[in-house]
């Protein structure tokens, strides 16, 4: 069961009621809420509102009152704004949008009724979840994917899959309609369910460029101390120390000076690992920070209560944190290619071409290197950057966009195709040590011992024969901790 509190909620948190965790709102919480609910109502009285007393977008001078003479309004910018298109998003995330915006409402600033968060729980842990579609957020707000949940919360449009809405809400206050929408959760969600992926992935696929440096009796000069506390940035140095202990009473080296696939790995692992730690803090902000539009703020009973207008729920730093870890994972693919390459290679392994059964034409793993690259083809034609985008919307009342909403949705994407990267790089590092004869209990570090074990665990047989399964097994190995 995981609290939420408004104040503070783990990246892992989101990612494991993803899963199918249930969650739970802290006291504390609702009252927070219950409080900038007061706030609002009693700043609505003093001063015009965005969205509780005057329209949206192109229509934020035209008053509520003026033009429907009653509470209507809500639900009528919520069936408007609910409209989205393509391909249904996975059932995984969407709980993940869900629990980012029920902590978001926890933190207190979008004086909505507590009585929908409350519903929103409901729906959490029912696993009732709404059926939303790829196309319709700019990084500007998800407008139309918070939109379809409150129809679904409503009983007007049906769950994705199956299921009934185990609190189905009779009604939906004007005051309540744009605080619910006005956020970008399904946007964050889908970059921490990413980034949560990526921190094992690269994780693993560190000790996998370990095995093949190893395999290929790399010159661990490149990552030692003397090289760490040369390098740029403590993300590098950090990476050096790590590959070093890693491969650390290896053997002799081959050579000199390595190719640039294994000299400079320190850099390679050091660069993503820094971008991907800055996107962490990012989001680890993000999703207690509830970026309302407005944000209310104060309390009505020292009369400090007050709203503000504002921008922050363009996501334009998300946008440009998701933009330089995809640079950094786009850069690295070049070098995992390589070190498939010559892994391949007798020169480098002592082996048969292509680490197959002997030299008599044996295709061996000759084509994983296709589907490496195939992968890496998809990773980067991702890399443009998206956060150079714009757009002009609403009779020009909002003249730019982040598209954040497409980078966090396209990085879960270079995740699942650097897991087939570095796995086509795994089958190979595993067959040519196993070759060799060499074994874990060599080694002195735990986590290249605990590698080098799940990848013998791939199939033995050298013959040529389909490979299919051991690429989803390695799949598998590179998406779990060790």
């Amino acid at each position: 069961m995981i609290v939420i509190d408004g104040l503070t909620l783990d990246l892992a948190d989101v990612a494991a009621v993803a899963d199918g965790e249930d969650v739970t709102l802290a006291p504390e919480a609702v009252v927070r809420m219950d409080e900038s609910r007061k706030s609002a109502e009693a700043t609505a009285l003093q001063r015009p509102v965005y969205g509780r007393s005057t329209g949206v977008g192109a229509n934020r001078a035209v008053s509520l009152m003026e033009a429907d003479g009653g509470d209507t309004h809500g639900l009528k910018l919520l069936r408007s704004h609910a409209v989205d298109a393509g391909k249904p998003l996975a059932r995984r995330t969407v709980r993940a949008m869900l629990v980012v915006r029920l902590s978001q409402l926890a933190a207190g600033g979008s004086g909505i009724n507590p009585v929908i968060a409350e519903a929103l729980v409901e729906l959490i842990n029912s696993d009732v979840v709404p059926e939303i579609r790829e196309f319709g957020g700019i990084g500007t707000a998800d407008l139309q994917a918070l939109a379809g949940t409150a129809l679904t919360m409503l009983g007007e449009r049906p769950p994705l899959g199956r299921g009934e809405v185990p609190v189905r809400l009779k009604g939906w206050a004007t005051a309540d309609a744009l605080p619910f929408i006005s956020s970008s959760a399904l946007t964050i969600a889908q970059g921490v369910l990413a980034q949560q992926k990526l921190s094992t992935l690269l994780d693993n696929a560190a000790s996998v460029a370990a095995l093949s440096f190893i395999a290929m009796s790399g010159n661990s000069e490149a990552l030692s101390p003397a090289v760490a506390a040369a390098a740029d940035t403590s993300a590098v140095a950090d990476a050096a120390h790590t590959l070093h202990s890693m491969v650390q009473g290896s053997g002799q080296p081959a050579r000199i000076q390595d190719p640039y696939c294994l000299r400079t790995l320190p850099q390679v692992f050091g660069s993503q690992t820094e971008e991907l730690k800055s996107l962490g803090a990012l989001l680890s902000r993000l999703v207690t920070a509830g970026h309302e539009n407005p944000l209310v703020h104060g309390s009505p009973s020292d009369g400090s209560n007050d709203v503000a207008h504002h921008g922050l729920f363009q996501m334009t730093n998300l946008a440009r944190r998701v933009d330089a870890l995809q640079l950094a994972i786009g850069a690295a693919c070049a070098t995992h290619l390589r070190r498939i390459d010559l892994l391949c290679d007798p020169k480098y392994t002592g082996l048969h071409p292509f680490l197959a059964e002997d030299g008599s034409g044996q295709s061996g793993l000759m084509m994983l290197e296709y589907v490496a690259a195939a992968a890496v083809g998809r990773i980067r034609a991702d890399v443009q950057p998206v956060s150079l985008q714009t757009v002009v919307l609403s009779l020009g009342a909002e003249e730019d966009a982040s598209f954040a909403s497409v980078a966090t949705a396209r990085l879960e994407s270079t995740a699942d195709a650097l897991a087939t990267v570095a796995a086509s790089e795994l089958v190979c590092a595993s067959r040519a040590l196993r070759l060799q004869g060499r074994r874990p209990e060599e080694f002195a570090s735990g986590r290249l011992r605990a590698m080098m074990r799940a990848g013998f665990t791939l199939p033995s047989e050298v013959e040529d024969r389909d490979l299919r399964g051991d690429l989803e097994q390695a799949i598998e190995i590179m998406r779990a901790s060790h």
